[in-house]
């Protein structure tokens, strides 16, 4: 099994519309750990850690997102760990804006 982790920003009308509860639902159904958050650039921001399948499934989810939001944009760039997260998670959690 090959593990990836990723960096996510997604732009659009994202905020407002339960982006983030819908990213933590989908995430954790395919095992993913991580954080997912709203910024104060109106963006979504999220990372994840899980199976390279999974992770890229993901991926491809955000691009449509939940039925009320309207995805512009999907930026993702590798990451080495989690910026923000206790290593004890086991699923991604929704953190505060930043």
């Amino acid at each position: 099994m090959t593990i990836k982790k990723i960096h996510i920003f997604i732009s659009g009308r994202v905020q407002g519309v339960s982006y983030r509860y819908w990213f933590q639902t989908e995430a954790n159904k395919r095992k993913l750990v991580g954080w997912v958050r709203n910024t104060t650039s109106n963006r979504v921001e999220a990372e994840i850690i899980g199976e390279k399948k999974q992770v890229d499934k993901m991926f491809e989810l955000c691009k449509e997102g939940p039925s009320l939001a309207n995805v512009k944009d999907v930026i993702t760039r590798p990451i080495k760990q989690l910026s923000e997260a206790n290593t004890e998670i086991n699923k991604v959690h929704i953190l505060k804006t930043n």
